[in-house]
Order: structure tokens, then sequence, then C-alpha cells
């Protein structure tokens, strides 16, 4: 079997399982957590014992001497842009999944969601310029577009800058969009990006992480490749020296990522490469508590 025949049916055993995780609860928390812009006026109905009086039609009820009150529709059709981090560090993976497959599951769960509720859904894929970019579209058949795309379009041995996506989107799309940016964020240098977009747009984060990246497996001398860049070097990773400064640059690191995105108002979740199943579970958390704030 050819590798793109793998990918294709890696494609659709992902929108299957997406489909089976979108059911009408999960769309309802989606709903809840993302609002639409607005409300119109719908219809009149009677009063119903328990009706909120503040949506009483006085004119209406003066008219008729029978108490009526208002009904209003969300006003949705949200933009909503999935950016996904195609440099070559996204294809990596310790376990059974790279960070890549996770990014392609989370937009196929977003799209189809967002198909459910009449929202758009666009796709930008990013390594330090945008690689690819599909305007926001209503519809199931461009979930599908969306999905294949995350995962059959080629990563690129560059370095990553997420501010590229986000100063992309500032320069071409004029109504307030909801951005998911995907990525390991190994690149933190995009705040001063991050915080003009965050003023106009409503962003989440998406990190995506591996669990040999938490602590260096003792192993011995090893021979590491930035995949990005194609830098390497030698180190010997049972050093305790080398292994306690990775450990404390890794959480000076994440101190800071951590740092950048609540200080400017951007909501984070953190998904890792070990569990697919988790990547549903950890969504409707999100959801939830996103729906209490």
């Amino acid at each position: 079997m050819d590798e793109l025949t793998q990918i294709l049916r890696e494609a659709r055993r992902i929108e299957i399982r997406a489909r089976g995780m979108v059911s009408n609860e999960f769309s309802g928390e989606y709903r809840s957590s993302f609002k639409g812009r607005g409300i119109d006026f719908h219809d009149l109905r009677e009063y119903i014992h328990g009706d909120d009086v503040r949506s009483i039609d006085w004119n209406t009820t003066a008219r008729t001497a029978e108490p009526y009150v208002k009904q209003f529709i969300e006003r949705r059709e949200l933009n909503i842009y999935i950016a996904i981090d195609i440099t070559a560090s996204s294809n990596y993976g310790s376990v059974k999944f790279s960070k890549r497959k996770i990014a392609a599951i989370i937009s196929a769960i977003f799209s189809l969601s967002a198909a459910k509720n009449g929202d758009k859904v666009g796709l930008i894929l990013f390594s330090n310029t945008v690689e690819f970019f599909s305007a926001a579209k209503k519809g199931s058949a461009n979930c599908m577009r969306i999905l294949r795309e995350a995962l059959l379009f080629p990563d690129k041995n560059k370095e990553s800058n997420p501010g590229c996506a986000l100063e992309f989107l500032l320069n071409h799309q004029s109504r307030k969009s909801l951005i998911l940016l995907a990525s390991d964020f190994l690149c933190t240098e995009f705040e001063q990006s991050l915080k003009v977009s965050s003023s106009k747009n409503d962003i989440i984060a998406i990190q995506l992480v591996d669990p040999a990246e938490r602590e260096l497996p003792r192993v011995g001398k090893v021979r590491l490749t930035e995949p990005e860049t194609g830098k390497s070097q030698t180190i010997q990773t049972n050093s305790e020296n080398i292994r306690q400064n990775y450990s404390k640059n890794r959480d000076l690191w994440q101190t800071n990522l951590n740092r950048m995105f609540e200080s400017n108002g951007v909501d984070k979740i953190t998904l890792s490469t070990e569990n697919e199943p988790n990547v549903a579970l950890s969504l409707r958390k999100f959801f939830k508590k996103r729906k209490n704030y």
C-alpha cells in the first residue's frame, strides 16, 4: 500500500471517529461555548408562566389584552479558522500518534461541530510563512477538504512562526474570527502578532506535546537534530548537569509561553500525542469551562 493510500485511509478513519465524537450533546456544548454575533427578533408568542417579564411586548399585549413575549434567535455564522503548524517537528510522535495527526483530529472535530451549527470554517497551514489558505466556508464537504489538507499537505523543513498566520488573517479578514492556533510553540517570538490579533479576534492556543519531550531519556551519547533548521549536536543524556539544564530550560520556556497567552487573554488547551480518545475528552472539558466564564 502506497503512502497516499494510507493517508487517505487514515483521513477516512479520523472522519468516522470525529463524526462519532460530534454528538448532539457535544455540538450543543460547542454552540454554548462559542456565541454568535448577536440576536435578532424572530416572533411573538403568548406569555407562559415562568417567562422573563422583560421579554413582554407591551404594545401587542395592550392591543390584544393578552400578554405576549418576544422571541429571539441567535445570529451565528461564526468565522472559524484552524491554523496548523506544519513544520517538521509537527510530525514527531514517540508513542502512536504524531502532533500533526492530533491537529488533524482537532480540525475534524471543530469543523464538523461548526458545520452542525451553521458556522463557516477555513484552514491555514503555516511554517514561517503561510503555506496554504482556504477561506471559511459552510458545509460538511468543506470539513472533509480541511481534514484531508491537514493530513496530506507536505510538511516544511523551516522554522516555525505562528505569528505569520495571525498577521495573514489580520490582513485578509475584515470581521472577527475564532482562531484555533495549533502548534508545539517551540517558537515563542510572536507576542506582538498575538497581542494585535487577540484584540480583534477570539484566539484559542492548542499546544501539542509529546511525552518524550518532558525529560531526556537515559540513552548515553546521542546526536540530536533540530527538524526545522537541520542543526545538530551530540549530547551525553546520562549527564546529570545536561539533564537538569534541559529540565530547567523547558520549564522556563513553558512558563514564558503560558504567561504570553494569559497576558493577552488567550485560552490554551494542551493535547498530548499519548492518547487519541483524550482529544475529545479534553475538548469537552474546555467547552464546559469556557461556557461558565
